[in-house]
């Protein structure tokens, strides 16, 4: 894996802005540009081939994990309140779909990758995978700027679209709302994911999530209007709403959630814990347990769900300071990141892969300046070189 640098195309930023993505420039909540416009990650044609063949036997023993903590009543270890494990349970035992989902990894290019984490309910730094580094592959082919042949592995557009179609022709999913946080990333990925389905002639509106109802009366939650929501794509993460005053809602009602309810458990870092229980060993994965001193010294604690790498404590570091320092944490081992130095210090790229359904499709890369990726990671555009 090498990262190179290129100068900025002349209309960048009027690229990014034509297909949504306007949260480009630094930030006081993200103090660092969050689009990486003169650097990519580039790998060779076997090196994308190797990673895509693991990270779909990850998320293949992601789902069967999932699968196993609920189908043996394990949903309590992953810091999931007991009113909701019986829907939970319903929700997979209905196969309730999916759209999809990021593995987070550490990988140099060389080896086997290690999981670090999933996104199972809320991925962001969608539209910037599916799109935006795909349009600067596009001009750096026509500038001249990469050798012909260059590619990405990028079909997440594609795999994203293949999923809404199948909602729509083999689960009945005809109308569906669209709902997020009142933040612009959030809004940009739901206003997307929404664009997605209609191609695939799902109807779709938006609601923001505090305008999300409930009704004793109604087995539905409700838009702002009243009217029963069918289905909802939901980015706001389960445990909010599970601590919200409509929590119970969550368990009764009849609505149903895009992501589903049982990403619930996958979403929980304590999932990690069980794949090293369920596959001991095995190449992919870093040991991770729920008791605490169960590895020893050299692990990363993490709370059970957190964002943005808050509460996260290193070997011999401090706590990252955050919002989830009361949950419970699972602990992993430790793993070194592949190191990059630039002018103004390192950079420690991770991999975000992600998932149509149940099948790997694509690349994003997010470049940390610490070794916890945090909001002042930078996304950073990735490419295959022929040879």
């Amino acid at each position: 894996m090498r990262r190179l640098t290129f100068a900025p195309r002349p209309n960048w930023e009027a690229r990014l802005q034509a297909v949504g993505m306007t949260w480009y420039a630094p930030a006081p909540e993200h103090p660092v540009p969050y689009w990486g416009e003169e650097a990519c990650y580039a790998f060779t044609p076997g090196q994308v081939a190797d990673l895509r063949r693991d990270s779909q036997l990850l998320t293949d023993l992601i789902l069967e994990a999932t699968g196993y903590a609920i189908e043996r009543g394990r949903l309590a270890e992953l810091g999931i309140p007991a009113f909701l494990h019986s829907a939970i349970r319903e929700s997979w035992e209905r196969d309730d779909p999916t759209v999809y989902m990021r593995l987070d990894l550490a990988w140099d290019g060389s080896g086997p990758p290690k999981l670090l984490e999933v996104n199972g309910q809320t991925p962001t730094s969608l539209l910037e995978a599916a799109v935006c580094q795909w349009h600067w592959l596009e001009d750096r082919l026509e500038a001249g700027q990469l050798p012909a042949g260059a590619a990405q592995w990028n079909t997440i557009h594609e795999g994203l679209g293949e999923q809404w179609a199948h909602l729509y022709a083999a689960r009945g999913v005809r109308q569906a709302h669209f709902s997020a946080g009142r933040n612009v990333e959030d809004i940009a990925t739901v206003t997307y994911l929404r664009e997605l389905a209609e191609a695939a002639g799902v109807r779709g509106s938006f609601l923001a999530a505090d305008e999300v109802g409930t009704n004793p009366a109604h087995p539905q939650l409700l838009d702002t209007w009243d009217l029963p929501i069918a289905h909802l794509t939901w980015l706001w993460p389960f445990e909010y709403a599970w601590e919200s005053r409509d929590a119970l809602f969550l368990a009764s009602t009849t609505t149903r959630f895009i992501e589903p309810l049982w990403k619930a458990v996958t979403s929980s870092k304590g999932l990690l814990a069980l794949l090293h229980e369920l596959n001991p060993g095995h190449r992919l994965l870093l040991p991770a347990a729920l008791t605490p001193g169960a590895l020893g010294e050299d692990v990363v604690r993490k709370p059970l769900f957190s964002r943005e790498g808050q509460n996260v404590q290193l070997p011999g570091e401090a706590v990252t300071p955050g919002d989830y320092g009361d949950l419970p944490l699972v602990e992993q081992a430790y793993t070194e990141l592949p190191a990059f130095q630039t002018e103004d210090g390192p950079r420690y790229p991770v991999m975000g892969v992600w998932v149509a359904g149940d099948e790997v499709c694509g690349l994003g890369i997010r470049e940390g300046r610490s070794r916890v990726t945090d909001n002042r990671a930078t996304f950073v555009p990735q490419v295959t070189l022929p040879g």
